[in-house]
């Protein structure tokens, strides 16, 4: 059966990403925003990141477009964390505003519509107080041509397993995954079909995006880390100002 983007992949998702360094995702946001920051996690899924900010002390708010995935977060959050649901590729304001906003693990990148960039860095600026930061990582054309391309990949994770399919189109600069998952339950494997759609951001389109919505240029950077971005960069990591 189809289903939506994430209601059936929160059920795994923890365990379906948990070889991604958290931690150092962290440390470099960390060392980016003051020690008292309230921070939005835009696209916060279960909430790792969350969890991990409010274990270094931060004040943490999140929203994401899935129920699903926002009840896993809210299972394992401080009580009385807000979250919400929202569609960020649809024009729409947070209910108040943060000192930072992050936005993690490839999201940006699945904001494919022509318009949904805008609407992402519109929600962005009506998120972020003047003078706070606005962090978010992209998957670059290398890693969606190259890496991902038109490959086939899968694994059996015990309770879980899939068969992951990539189609990679250059005129459109989008890669298409077309993931059948198998999930156990009831003594047997449930099959769910899922399709993702990833696109690339030049550098031009993405400042152009952020100077529109008031947004200056702080760095970008090579996968949350100090090093500059390559040639073979697969993720760049964008630290931006609101003026």
């Amino acid at each position: 059966m189809t289903v939506p983007e994430y209601e059936e992949l929160a059920e795994v998702y923890d365990r379906w990403t948990a070889s991604n360094d958290y931690e150092s995702w962290c440390d470099y946001i960390q060392r980016r925003i003051p020690p008292s920051a309230q921070v939005l996690d835009a696209c916060c899924g279960t909430g790792t990141m969350m969890r991990l900010l409010q274990s270094r002390g931060f004040s943490v708010a999140g929203v994401d477009g899935s129920a699903a995935m926002l009840g896993r977060a809210a299972s394992s959050l401080e009580p009385g964390t807000l979250l919400w649901q929202q569609d960020l590729s649809r024009p729409g304001a947070p209910p108040t505003t943060f000192d930072a906003l992050i936005c993690c693990f490839d999201s940006v990148n699945y904001f494919v519509a022509d318009d949904g960039l805008d609407a992402l860095f519109s929600f962005a600026a009506g998120a972020v107080r003047p003078g706070g930061r606005f962090l978010f990582d992209v998957n670059t054309e290398h890693k969606l041509a190259e890496i991902f391309g038109n490959s086939h990949y899968g694994d059996d994770l015990g309770q879980f397993a899939y068969v992951w399919r990539n189609r990679y189109d250059p005129d459109q600069r989008r890669v298409q995954f077309l993931i059948s998952l198998f999930i156990e339950g009831d003594g047997a494997y449930h099959r769910h079909e899922i399709h993702h759609v990833q696109r690339w951001f030049p550098h031009d389109t993405l400042l152009s995006a952020a100077a529109a919505h008031g947004f200056d240029l702080v760095e970008v950077c090579d996968d949350y880390s100090d090093r500059p971005v390559g040639i073979g960069t697969l993720r760049e990591t964008w630290v931006l100002t609101r003026r």
